[in-house]
């Protein structure tokens, strides 16, 4: 009497009595833009096991089929396993990380016990809800850093005072998201040591510039977390610092605000296309900072939109919510609005926002990259304005030399640069110089 396997054909798994190419090609098709499932050539609709004859290019001839049918080349586990003493071919599909995928041309998805032709609109939802990089199993042997882990439980819980306890590696990243049956790739980039290793592309690469010459570079690799640490420590302690005086206290301050480069450092890391083979770059330049990262803005957004409220749509969600727990970002879409709050307190001009090329860059602006935009009477009266405190619109003129129209022109552009404001009517003072 022949066995029947204990399941019926339904979402994840198709049956096969004999090696139909095409079939087998679209189902694999079909479970790709799914989630996942397997095919047992060899087995009766009805799920007895009649098995398959397999000849010497059998297991050949279904690969090259697959992949010669399907775009972009799906990912699956091909073998031959005794079922009842016959052999069965078992097809085990991923679901697709580069979805959607087209057999002969035609979207195939799985409906129950059956694959579907999907529509354009059908595509295009598909699209939207494609598996992202973070979330995809990780089966290669991981090593977790236990200590880093730990810390991080021991911050949520008084950074988000949550309720969490540490009792096993594996729970803790289960409870996290971070695991299943096995990890996945944002454990691996957000706890493993070896993190860059697995994935040479998830490092940051940091280089210092004079007159447009590479004078200093570092590359920092590891957990996502200790890379943004590292990095803004590096950026920290290559840029300008001076001491000031605030209520008879001495405070080092830096020529840009820490928070920004923090928050744009985080925002390269967290929100970084994964799959493109290239570093995260962070250039230190004698006026600005750049910051780029591969990954253009999603296509719901436009770099006007980062100015004002927005809703927050991370291309990798699970590495987002481990840094919004760690209390490196927020949920609501605010990381720009806060650096341009921060450069803004600090007097200083707006980051830049770019996109295109395949990657999106932020550029942080110094006092230096402003000053830059002045023409030598400009400058002088900037000075002049910056070491005598605060000044009258009478005392500018007879320093410039100039009509008042003209001084007055000088000293609006200084105002619509954010160097001086008025503080009173005709007197002028530097912005929190």
């Amino acid at each position: 009497m022949s066995m029947t396997v204990s399941v019926r054909e339904n979402e994840k798994f198709e049956f096969k009595a004999s090696v139909d190419l095409n079939g087998i090609a679209e189902t694999v098709c079909a479970f790709s833009n799914s989630a996942g499932g397997r095919i047992l050539v060899g087995v009766s609709d009805s799920g007895k096991v009649i098995g398959v004859t397999i000849g010497r290019d059998t297991i050949e001839r279904i690969v090259n089929h697959v992949y010669n049918c399907i775009d972009p080349k799906p990912i699956f586990d091909i073998r031959v396993v005794s079922m009842d003493d016959k052999p069965v071919i078992v097809l085990t599909v991923e679901e697709g990380p580069n979805k959607p995928y087209f057999f002969r041309g035609r979207c195939v998805v799985r409906k129950g016990s059956t694959n579907r032709v999907l529509s354009r609109d059908e595509i295009v939802n598909l699209l939207v809800t494609k598996v992202t990089f973070d979330s995809l199993e990780y089966r290669g042997e991981v090593k977790i850093d236990v200590e880093l882990l730990s810390s991080f439980i021991e911050r949520i819980k008084t950074r988000r005072r949550m309720k969490v306890y540490f009792d096993s590696v594996e729970n803790v990243l289960s409870r996290l998201g971070l695991r299943n049956k096995y990890y996945n790739n944002a454990a691996v980039l957000l706890f493993s040591p070896d993190c860059s290793t697995i994935f040479p592309q998830a490092v940051i690469k940091i280089g210092k510039f004079r007159d447009n010459v590479l004078v200093d570079e570092v590359l920092i690799e590891g957990p996502l977390i200790k890379q943004v640490e590292e990095a803004l420590g590096y950026v920290t302690r290559n840029i300008e610092r001076r001491i000031k005086v605030v209520d008879l206290e001495r405070v080092e301050e830096h020529e840009y605000p820490v928070e920004a480069i923090r928050e744009a450092i985080v925002n390269a890391v967290v929100h970084r296309d994964y799959r493109a083979k290239t570093p995260v770059y962070v250039k230190i330049f004698e006026d600005r900072i750049e910051v780029s990262n591969p990954g253009e803005l999603p296509p719901q957004l436009t770099i006007e939109d980062l100015k004002k409220e927005h809703p927050s749509i991370p291309r990798n969600p699970k590495i987002a919510r481990i840094f919004y727990l760690y209390g490196y970002m927020e949920e609501w879409g605010i990381g720009t609005l806060q650096m341009i709050r921060a450069c803004r307190e600090r007097g200083l001009p707006d980051p830049e926002f770019k996109t295109g090329r395949g990657f999106f860059k932020v550029v942080l602006k110094s006092r230096k990259y402003i000053l830059r935009e002045l023409n030598l009477n400009e400058r002088k009266l900037y000075d002049y304005i910056r070491n005598r405190g605060a000044v009258t619109l009478r005392e500018c003129v007879n320093f410039v030399g100039k009509s008042e129209r003209t001084v007055h022109r000088y000293l609006n552009k200084l105002q619509k640069l954010g160097l001086i404001v008025k503080v009173e009517k005709g007197v002028y003072k530097v912005v929190k110089d």
